[in-house]
């Protein structure tokens, strides 16, 4: 039990080097329609939609004017910027099961890890 929590705890700390160090790589629902816009900004011009469930690849993000993914949705050349609230990061449909969950924030989000 003792090293697999230890074996747990180094995966978190591995994903939060790695989301302090930059290196953002993940994949999200999306929660909502919402515009896909070429930057991270409501004024910047519309590059396309994205749809309630599409499944996306978040590329970077930023904290600017609110915080924005940028994302990269399903076909071709449709890569763009979608404000924070867009994305489900942690969806999970699953009922709750017993068992040890760690969580870590860090600057660009958190992770959690369930053992």
């Amino acid at each position: 039990m003792a090293l697999s929590l230890l074996k747990t705890g180094a995966i978190a700390a591995t994903a939060l080097l790695m989301m302090s160090s930059g290196a953002f790589a993940a994949s999200a629902y999306v929660d909502h329609d919402a515009k896909v816009k070429k930057s991270w900004s409501s004024n910047s011009p519309t590059v396309g939609w994205v749809d309630e469930g599409d499944y996306v690849k978040v590329l970077d993000y930023t904290k600017k004017n609110g915080g924005w993914f940028k994302i990269n949705p399903p076909g071709p050349n449709n890569t763009g910027w979608v404000k924070k609230n867009v994305l489900d990061l942690d969806y999970d449909d699953e009922d709750p099961k017993p068992g040890v969950e760690f969580c870590f924030t860090g600057p660009l989000g958190y992770v959690c890890v369930k053992q």
